[in-house]
């Protein structure tokens, strides 16, 4: 699988390529592909900055304050400070001054002004107990990413009967048994990673048919052929499974 470089939330430090002074800087040594996508991954179990609650939205800090248990905060928090000091690197500005807002169809997208211009680059966040994932696409592409921890506590052939394609399916229950909950996973996070490009939600996830070997596969809708997009399986820690898919830029569709 293909490693990828780790990050951390920062305000300021060395510049970023371009970048004024005191601008936010992601590690420079982020994976890129062909695609123009850049990945990063974020370490969440580290003692929390009090600027970061500050770059956080309203909504986000309430969303923070509904953790029970103050662990899942605390990672809530790093993950999501971790994102704007990625964006505010990408684009050329404070972490503090990075904005999110939802598109027509519910996914995040920057709500920044920088001269008039709204940067036209695509991202995603997701997190899993202690890592998460940021990818950034270029204008033109929109990029899904999902990391997970791989839970020994459920029984993967019986769950993919229920929720995968049946070649899936069949996939997994041909592999060696002790690969099966692994590739339950690899399965499950390139869906997930092709529906959070797509905006279609977790109702269009039996609905996505994965294929590929290896670091690299595909993931195609099979209500509509025309939607579909490479996949890149990554190495993110022991124990986790990872994937980022990139599509063509294109209105999202909408689910019932």
């Amino acid at each position: 699988m293909t490693p990828v470089a780790a990050v951390e939330p920062r305000s300021a430090g060395a510049r970023f390529a371009g970048a004024p002074a005191g601008t936010a800087r992601p590690d420079a040594r982020a994976r890129a592909w062909p695609s123009g996508v850049r990945v990063w991954k974020v370490r969440l179990d580290r003692a929390e900055r009090p600027e970061w609650w500050g770059w956080l939205s309203e909504g986000e800090r309430e969303r923070a304050r509904a953790f029970a248990r103050a662990v899942d905060r605390r990672r809530y928090v790093v993950a999501h400070a971790a994102l704007r000091s990625v964006l505010g690197g990408v684009c050329g500005v404070p972490a503090a001054r990075v904005g999110l807002s939802p598109d027509p169809a519910g996914r995040p997208r920057l709500d920044l002004d920088l001269g008039g211009d709204r940067p036209a680059l695509d991202f995603n966040l997701s997190h899993s107990d202690g890592w998460a994932l940021i990818a950034v696409a270029p204008e033109g592409r929109r990029v899904g990413a999902d990391v997970e921890r791989v839970r020994g506590d459920l029984d993967p052939l019986a769950m993919a009967d229920r929720l995968y394609r049946p070649e899936e399916a069949a996939r997994l229950r041909a592999a060696a048994p002790d690969a099966a909950l692994a590739g339950y996973f690899r399965l499950w996070t390139a869906k997930e990673a092709f529906v959070k490009a797509t905006g279609g939600g977790l109702a269009r996830l039996g609905d996505v048919l994965v294929r590929g070997e290896g670091r690299e596969g595909s993931a195609t809708c099979e209500r509509s052929r025309s939607l579909r997009g490479p996949v890149r399986w990554l190495d993110v820690a022991d124990g986790y499974a990872a994937a980022v898919v990139t599509i063509a830029s294109t209105p999202a569709p909408r689910t019932g």
